[in-house]
């Protein structure tokens, strides 16, 4: 019967595990679910916009991929802009039925 081996050292050429990048990825995935929805439903849009940039701040401090909590506050804010401007055109577009 062989040894088992329990602190063994990582093969040669095996690279370290990845750091964590949980918080810049559900930044980005928010920040593009919320342009989708700002078409659709601009209140979905404004919470996961919201949800967006608050996670990409969170990530630029505590992780280390800032580029990609970056561009989930970029698309955070577009979708939250998004919303707003889905309401309005809403508005207008009632307005006018109503005149």
């Amino acid at each position: 019967m062989g040894t088992i081996m329990t602190n063994a050292a990582p093969a040669p050429g095996a690279t370290a595990a990845a750091p964590v990048k949980t918080l810049a990825i559900l930044s980005l995935v928010f920040g593009i679910v919320s342009i989708v929805l700002a078409l659709f439903f601009p209140i979905g849009g404004v919470a996961l916009g919201v949800a967006a940039i608050v996670l990409g701040f969170m990530s630029r401090k505590r992780e280390a991929a800032r580029s990609m909590a970056l561009t989930g506050i970029i698309l955070g804010f577009v979708g939250v802009a998004g919303s707003i401007v889905s309401w309005i055109v809403a508005a207008a577009m009632i307005s006018q039925m109503m005149n």
